[in-house]
């Protein structure tokens, strides 16, 4: 075959790659820029966008409330992918995969945990 794609030795972030979320890929993690999450009055914190993956925590969270578990209450906070929200030092901070949903739990005034990492442990 003579048009067979070779991959280059090395990646090049071409930026322009074509659509709109070709400018979100790099080939370096980390937060890209300072920015602290908000944080509202309920234990939970809930970091997300209406995406699938982003409806699911809430749907579990509402499924929660409505069966009567009222220790479920939450705050739910914009992250606007499309502006890079996920890319923040604030939310890298709950998430280091920069991924929606992220969840952060308030267990006392100076305790905090996110449980995005606590169910990746317990797994």
């Amino acid at each position: 075959m003579t048009n067979e794609y070779v991959p280059p030795k090395v990646w090049k972030n071409e930026p322009s790659a074509g659509n709109q979320w070709a400018n979100i890929n790099r080939p370096e993690a980390g937060a890209r820029f300072d920015k602290d999450l908000p944080v509202g009055e309920h234990p939970f914190q809930l970091y997300s966008l209406g995406t699938p993956n982003g409806q699911k925590v809430t749907i579990l969270f509402e499924e929660l409330l409505a069966a009567g578990v009222s220790e479920a209450e939450y705050d739910a906070h914009l992250i606007k992918i499309g502006d890079s929200d996920q890319f923040s030092s604030g939310f890298v901070g709950v998430n280091p995969n920069s991924k929606i949903p992220a969840w952060w739990i308030t267990l006392g005034q100076s305790q905090s945990m996110c449980l995005s990492r606590l169910l990746f442990w317990s797994t």
